[in-house]
Parts: C-alpha cells; sequence; structure tokens
C-alpha cells in the first residue's frame, strides 16, 4: 500500500509526481484528505485543484480555465487521517454546512457559496460542477462498504475473467480507501499470506466488478482479490481465521462470531480455483 502524503495546510501542496491520489474521483482528490473523505468532512484550509498540475508549484502562465477551491469553513478540527465513523456521524457530516471560495486561478476571480458538504463531495466525486449550486437538491448519503460486501458474490465473474491462475484458491474482499482501519486490515491479510507463499493481488471497482448500481457506493471503494496459486481453501483458511479473528477455533458458515465461531462469509469471499 502506497504511503499517505503529509496533510495540506493550504495553498499549492508541492510535488504532485510525488501524491497519490483517489483515482475513482473526477477531481484529482490526494489520498492524503483521507480523513476528509472517510469523515464525510472538509475544513478550513483545506484547497483542491481540478487539474493534478495545480500541486506543484507552477513556474509558467497559468492555463485558462484552471479552477481551484478553498475551504473557508468549518474550522479546523482534530479530524482523524481516515478514522472510521458511525453511518449516522457520516450523514450528519454530509449534510451539515460547508462554506468554500470557488476560484478561477488565471483570471484571479474568487465566489463564496456555502453548501453541504454532500454537495461538495458529489462535485469532487463526479465533476458534475451543478453539485455547487446552493440550490440543488441534496444527495443521497453513498453506499458502503458493509453494503458492498453484501453485494460481494456478484462481482465473482468479474474476477473469473482476471484471474490467470487455475488452480489454488482466491479470497475477495472489500477495502476503503478513504479508511485507515481498512487499508490497514488488508495490509495484514496480504502479509500474512506472502508470508507463506507468493499472492497476485489486483483491485477490481464495483462497476469493474459488474455490482450492481455501481455508481450509487463510495468511490473510494474497491474489490480486492487476493490470488493464492497452488493453496487450497484449507490451506487458507486458518491463516485468514488468524488475520482476521484471533480467537476462532472452528468455523461456521453462518452465523454470528464468537470465540468458538468463525465465519468467512462475513469478511470475504474465499473459494478454489480448480
Amino acid at each position: 500500500m502506497a504511503e499517505r502524503a503529509p496533510d495540506p495546510e493550504s495553498g499549492s501542496l508541492g510535488g504532485a509526481s510525488q501524491l497519490e491520489f483517489f483515482e475513482a474521483m473526477a477531481w484529482p482528490v490526494p489520498r492524503c484528505f483521507a480523513g476528509a473523505i472517510m469523515g464525510m468532512r472538509f475544513e478550513q484550509g483545506d484547497v483542491l485543484y481540478r487539474d493534478r498540475s495545480a500541486y506543484e508549484a507552477i513556474d509558467v502562465k497559468i492555463p485558462k480555465g484552471l479552477s481551484a477551491i478553498q475551504i473557508l469553513l468549518p474550522q479546523r478540527s482534530t479530524r482523524g487521517s481516515g478514522a472510521d465513523g458511525s453511518g449516522d456521524r457520516r450523514l450528519a457530516s454530509w449534510r451539515s454546512d460547508v462554506t468554500v471560495e470557488l476560484i478561477d486561478l488565471a483570471s484571479g476571480r474568487v465566489e463564496a457559496r456555502v453548501l453541504s458538504q454532500g454537495k461538495l463531495a458529489m462535485a469532487l466525486f463526479s465533476g458534475d460542477d451543478t453539485w455547487l449550486d446552493p440550490k440543488r437538491e441534496e444527495p443521497a448519503l453513498p453506499r458502503s462498504a458493509r453494503d458492498l460486501q453484501q453485494q460481494l458474490a456478484e462481482g465473482v465473474s468479474a474476477f473469473d475473467a482476471r484471474t490467470t491462475s487455475t488452480s489454488g484458491s482466491r479470497f475477495l474482499f472489500v477495502v476503503d480507501l478513504a479508511s485507515d482501519a481498512s487499508r490497514t486490515k488488508a495490509s495484514g491479510v496480504e502479509e500474512a499470506l506472502l508470508a507463506t507463499g507468493r499472492v497476485e493481488a489486483f483491485d477490481l471497482s464495483p462497476a469493474e466488478a459488474g455490482i450492481t448500481d455501481a455508481s450509487k457506493f463510495h468511490p473510494s471503494l474497491v474489490i480486492r482479490a487476493l490470488v493464492l496459486a497452488e493453496r487450497s481453501v484449507e490451506e487458507v483458511l486458518p491463516i485468514l481465521r488468524g488475520c482476521l479473528y484471533s480467537g476462532g477455533a472452528s468455523v461456521e458458515p453462518e452465523g454470528e462470531e464468537t470465540p468458538n465461531r468463525f465465519s468467512i462469509a462475513r469478511h470475504g469471499i474465499l473459494h478454489g480455483l480448480d
């Protein structure tokens, strides 16, 4: 997993070539804004540019039409870096007010607007600037990782088409690239499996995986495949159990997890490739 860039304070971030971006978003949002994306809350001093090149110093004439969004309010808080929050808290943030300045960098024209965090996010996600209209109807909260987990089986055929191994096993699970907890969990699983052999890893977006109503999911969500050539489900399952639930002593396909019952289906899909 790529390391996160330093959190921006204001203005140009410098060194765009060193930044990682959320690839599924129309605006080039750096991954150092993971906390804002996960918490549905941009704050005073955050600056977003319409073009990746603007995140580094521009030494030539600013191209016509290059724009930016600077956040004036709410004031900066102790916003976590990708910290997970409850659905109610995220919805409250999604609907809360944010004061922004829309800046035409070439002309210097600036316009202040008050809109919801949700509208700002939708503009960044989709590239549709009409979401920056305070009078536009409020958008629905994007569907979550838990929602995508429930539809995970719909993506199996898409992963079948992109998996080159014809033997062994494969584990599919949802990763939220804006969540520290989700990325850490994914890294832990992959590292544990790598310790026992080769792992082929790749991601598909909900749309690439053929998930129903894919556009309704948060754009930071991906489905990750870990392909374990020549390792059976029976070999892989104990490793996953140790990563995902340290207290599990047995496997049950259904039901709630307890110290004596572990369900891999609650975490993803593990199946053989034979």
